[in-house]
């Protein structure tokens, strides 16, 4: 095969599934856990009140149930049901499971820190939270048509990464930066088939979660400066 025949393949053609094969599977996976959704949803309402505790054992509590929703997004959604339709789907499902691991293995053995910027700062992590969890879900419905094909977090990925990642502003700087890798990589994936596949609805989910890197990067705090550099900048003329 030639260069020129490569070019003459667009996206759609490694897609071979249709944008109602796709939104199909919201529908299946949300059947077939019936009534499941109500604990993920519990989960997902616990997670911002773990985290803006002041015990750093419930913190890590809700970094730990954030690890959870990676792990069980990428065995399930991404693994069992996306992973039958689009081979890189099943990639990503590992990588999410590895995302999880790593996650919780941080909130175990490393300090996961109040929020940064007090109280502005934890209004922002709640609402973006609670946001992904309650109102980014109807983007599939809206999509769709179907209540059955809500996108609740921790089942789907548009709404488990979109709030997965303002949660890292809480991990240690050395971590949060390969972990907001795999957010990143699902954004530009999830919006290049969204596009080929003209799920224009579906677009927020990979804009929510570019937004909500942006978020815990404006909202993690700056390194202190040492007491030395910030001495040699007081009067140079000092002796």
């Amino acid at each position: 095969m030639t260069g020129a025949d490569w070019l003459s393949y667009s996206l759609q053609d490694f897609l071979m599934f249709s944008p109602e094969v796709f939104l199909r599977l919201y529908v299946r996976l949300n059947q077939d856990i019936w009534p499941g959704q109500a604990v993920f949803l519990l989960l997902a309402l616990t997670v911002p009140w773990l985290l803006m505790r002041r015990k750093q054992s419930l913190r890590r509590g809700g970094i730990a149930l954030v690890a959870l929703t990676w792990i069980s997004c990428g065995f399930g959604f991404l693994w069992h049901y996306y992973g039958e339709i689009n081979w890189p789907a099943v990639w990503f499902g590992g990588f999410f499971v590895a995302q999880g691991l790593l996650l919780a293995s941080v909130a175990l053995v490393s300090t996961i820190s109040a929020t940064p910027d007090g109280r502005k700062g934890t209004v922002w992590l709640v609402v973006g939270w609670l946001s992904a969890a309650l109102f980014l879900p109807w983007l599939t419905v809206l999509q769709s048509g179907q209540v059955q094909a809500l996108a609740f977090v921790g089942l789907f990925p548009g709404t488990t990464v979109a709030a997965g990642s303002l949660a890292l502003v809480l991990v240690p700087r050395p971590w949060r930066w390969p972990l907001l890798l795999l957010p990143l990589a699902w954004a530009l994936f999830s919006a290049a088939t969204y596009w080929t596949l003209q799920l224009h609805w579906l677009q927020g989910f990979p804009v929510a979660t570019l937004i909500s890197i942006g978020l815990a990067l404006w909202l993690s705090p700056r390194p202190a400066q040492s007491p030395d550099r910030r001495s040699a900048h007081r009067d140079p003329t000092r002796r």
